[in-house]
């Protein structure tokens, strides 16, 4: 008998006399998934077949699914698939994280708000939580309590440029410049994009470096194909008393579209320094009347106004 038992053992490989590998259930869709077929993935775990499974193995289905949904551009769907495995797995980080991130990114603050906070109290490092907070506290001009949220998430999300960048945005409305342009040289080491080059140029201005702000908006890749670059381009140079080159700007734009507001608002300012103001409270007006931009028709409302009363 020990010689058949030995015999046994040898010839079965390890672990198997004693149990039989657990085949796994999602084996399909997550090569489905990893492989970028959501639709397929989305079809295969319908409700009947859902719900068959148990413990780990709908915990992880469920996050296959509600992803699937997502890639695919249906984040309703996702929700309530994340909203149920939250009520299932009331302590499982990651589906609470994803909860709170498809409700973060829908705007759904007060609902996402509580539930970073919720996986904070279980993780305190979590940095996606930590990211999310950040964000909310911004929108709500909690400066403070945003800034301490990013340096805990960048602890984790170094690599990230657009953290570094939205940690720099919040530093230069809490007028912390240097430590926002230590921020914001960061981001660009790790991603040279234009909207870090802004902000770049935002930060250089606020510390009164005005030539060099306007240096590194003309340096950015392509700015003499975006509008709102040249718009604030043309801004700057008026403001710098670099009529001229505003002039020669703000004429190159209305000529691609004379419904500019900020465009016409330039024009009038710069009329009104060469003397010439009829035609200054002619654009004014069209700035006043123009669509999609109100502070922009406040701003030449008003100083029509004071002009109309001279």
């Amino acid at each position: 008998m020990r010689v058949l038992v030995l015999l046994l053992c040898c010839a079965a490989p390890a672990g198997a006399w004693w149990t039989t590998p657990r085949l796994d259930p999602l084996r399909h869709d997550q090569a489905a998934f990893d492989s970028g077929r959501y639709q397929e993935v989305i079809a295969d775990l319908a409700p009947a077949k859902m719900q068959k499974f148990r413990g780990r193995d709908l915990r992880r289905a469920m996050i296959l699914l509600g992803e699937s949904h997502e890639r695919v551009g249906r984040p309703e769907e996702a929700l309530g698939i994340y909203q149920l495995g939250v009520k299932l797995f009331p302590a499982d980080t990651m589906l609470l994280t994803y909860l709170a991130q498809l409700q973060h990114a829908a705007g759904l603050e007060e609902q996402a708000q509580p539930l970073y906070e919720k996986i904070l109290k279980m993780h305190p490092d979590n940095a996606l939580a930590h990211q999310g907070l950040a964000e909310i506290d911004h929108s709500l001009g909690f400066l403070d309590r945003s800034a301490e949220h990013y340096r805990k998430a960048l602890e984790h999300l170094g690599s990230r440029s657009k953290v570094w960048r939205d940690y720099a945005e919040v530093l230069l409305e809490k007028r912390d410049f240097t430590t926002a342009e230590a921020a914001i040289r960061e981001a660009l080491t790790l991603s040279a994009d234009a909207d870090s080059f802004i902000d770049l140029a935002l930060i250089r201005r606020a510390q009164g470096a005005g030539d060099d702000a306007l240096a590194i908006l003309k340096g950015i890749d392509g700015a003499d194909k975006r509008v709102d670059l040249r718009l604030l381009l043309a801004l700057w140079q008026l403001e710098a008393q670099r009529y001229d080159e505003a002039r020669l700007l703000v004429e190159g734009l209305l000529k691609e579209d004379a419904h500019l507001p900020l465009a016409r608002h330039i024009r009038a300012r710069l009329e009104l320094k060469a003397g010439r103001k009829e035609a200054a409270i002619k654009d004014l007006e069209a700035a006043a009347a123009g669509k999609g931009a109100p502070f922009v028709a406040k701003a030449s409302t008003k100083l029509l106004e004071a002009l109309r009363a001279e």
